[in-house]
């Protein structure tokens, strides 16, 4: 596994691409159900008189169409996550393995969640946005600053 990631600036780079993978699935995840449901609702034939639990029926059709939109957005990630999985197999193992490492890094470099406040937010708490090997140590900078502010008070200044 460490030959097929060999550093760090790697794994960083292979994490932005799954990234890119994510959010690119977002559209059509979101666009194909609305569109194929919205296709449905077009052809049905709907009894003006009736209703659809308890609605009008094109008020449920527009509410079934932007519901099956947002479960296509929510699922966007995990099939982009997929996609990625099946472009990179060869690297799906070596890449969960320093997701593992690199979790327990942050694990056991965050600041404590206690400390957190209005004038003292938690910077990153889970390092969603750290994409370098230079990203990680301005990010453990950010976590000792908050502890010193959440413990001693005030500025770091």
């Amino acid at each position: 596994s460490e030959s097929l990631i060999p550093t760090w600036d790697a794994y960083f780079k292979l994490r932005s691409k799954r990234r890119k993978y994510e959010i690119i699935s977002y559209f059509p995840s979101t666009i194909i159900p609305m569109v194929g449901t919205g296709a449905y609702f077009m052809q049905l034939q709907i009894d003006p008189f009736s209703t659809i639990m308890g609605m009008d029926p094109l008020m449920a059709a527009g509410l079934a169409t932007v519901g099956s939109g947002f479960c296509g957005y929510l699922l966007g990630p995990v099939l982009g996550d997929i996609g990625f999985k099946c472009m990179n197999s060869k690297i799906v193992p070596a890449m969960d393995e320093r997701d593992k490492a690199f979790y327990e890094h942050v694990k056991r470099n965050r600041s404590s969640a206690r400390l957190n406040s209005i004038r003292n937010p938690v910077p990153d708490y889970y390092g969603e946005k750290i994409s370098s090997v230079a990203g990680y140590r301005s990010w453990l900078r950010k976590q000792r600053e908050h502890y010193r502010k959440g413990v001693f008070g005030g500025s770091v200044d």
